[in-house]
């Protein structure tokens, strides 16, 4: 088990389910991406103001169990590892004591004139180093 650095918390809505009645794959995605959204913005700031762009490169998601409408689940973020142009982020998802997904994603910083991936600033690097995983 992983204590976590980062934490965001969503509200699951009844949209978030399938014919099944369990919360959807691609709903698990958008709350990954909710928790990758503020983690990254605590490390380089708003989105409109970073002097880099960011990028999605991978993504790897693991469902583990299946969850239902109503909840709110919680995220937990750190970044696992920091390159010169990429972070990669570790998450896991919890409703109530249940962790039913892990995922895995790599950010790239990008020059936003080129499109190229470009070498985080120095602040941020040691901004992401902060939000490394702490084994229990």
């Amino acid at each position: 088990m992983r204590e976590f650095p980062f934490w965001t918390e969503e509200k699951l809505r009844i949209q978030d389910t399938d014919l099944n009645g369990h919360v959807n794959n691609a709903s698990i995605a958008a709350l990954c991406e909710a928790g990758r959204g503020e983690i990254i913005s605590s490390v380089a700031g708003e989105p409109r103001s970073r002097p880099l762009a960011t990028a999605l490169r991978r993504v790897i998601i693991d469902y583990l169990a299946e969850v239902h409408y109503p909840g709110r689940v919680r995220i937990g973020s750190a970044i696992s590892r920091v390159g010169n142009t990429s972070i990669t982020i570790h998450q896991e998802l919890f409703l109530g004591e249940l962790r039913f997904a892990t995922a895995e994603s790599v950010i790239v910083f990008m020059d936003r004139t080129t499109r190229r991936p470009a070498p985080m600033l120095d602040i941020w690097r040691a901004a992401a180093e902060r939000l490394a995983p702490v084994e229990a």
